[in-house]
C-alpha cells in the first residue's frame, strides 16, 4: 500500500515476520542474513528473541528476582555491555539511557521501545531475506550464507 509517500507494509508481512522470529530454525537463517548487512543487526535479532523471553517471564509471574536477573542479563549483553561497544544493539543512545534509568521497575515494557525500534530495523531486510530464501531449500540456506560470509571476511581481509 502507498500512503503519504511512504510504503506502509501489510499487517500480514508484520506478523509473518514476528512468527519468523519466534520460529528457531527461521530466525537463526534471518540472524545470519542480517549479519551480512551490518554487526549490530545480528544482535538485534537476538536482542528481541531475549526480550520476548522476559516479556513470557513477566506473564508467567514467575518471582521478582529472576525477572531482574532476566533485566540485568538483557542490560549487561546488549545496552551496558563490558565488551565495547557497549550498546550492542542499533538504537538511540537516549533509549539506552531511560532504560538503564528504569532497570528497577518490573514489568514487562521496560524494553519496549528499543524492541520496537529494532524491530523495525530488522524489518527492512525481511523481503530481501525472503527472496534470498525463495531460491534455495532450506537446507541449502545456512550454507549459502555461510559462503557469503566467508567471501565478506575474505574481501575485508583484502
Amino acid at each position: 500500500q502507498h500512503v503519504d509517500n511512504k510504503w506502509v507494509s501489510s499487517s500480514r508481512e508484520i506478523i509473518a515476520f514476528r512468527k519468523a522470529l519466534l520460529n528457531p530454525v527461521t530466525a537463526n537463517q534471518f540472524r545470519r542474513f542480517v549479519s551480512l548487512k551490518g554487526d549490530l543487526l545480528e544482535n538485534g535479532v537476538l536482542f528481541w528473541q531475549e526480550v520476548q523471553k522476559y516479556k513470557d517471564l513477566c506473564h508467567s509471574h514467575c518471582d521478582n528476582a529472576t525477572i531482574q536477573n532476566k533485566i540485568t542479563a538483557i542490560i549487561n549483553c546488549f545496552i551496558n555491555s563490558t565488551v565495547p561497544p557497549a550498546l550492542q544493539i542499533d538504537i538511540p543512545v537516549e533509549q539506552a539511557e531511560k532504560i538503564l534509568e528504569h532497570r528497577k521497575e518490573l514489568g514487562p515494557y521496560i524494553f519496549r521501545e528499543a524492541q520496537m525500534t529494532i524491530f523495525a530495523l530488522l524489518f527492512k531486510f525481511w523481503p530481501n531475506f525472503c527472496e534470498f530464501r525463495s531460491n534455495l531449500a532450506s537446507d541449502k540456506i545456512l550454507p549459502a550464507l555461510k559462503r557469503k560470509k566467508e567471501k565478506q571476511m575474505y574481501k575485508k581481509k583484502g
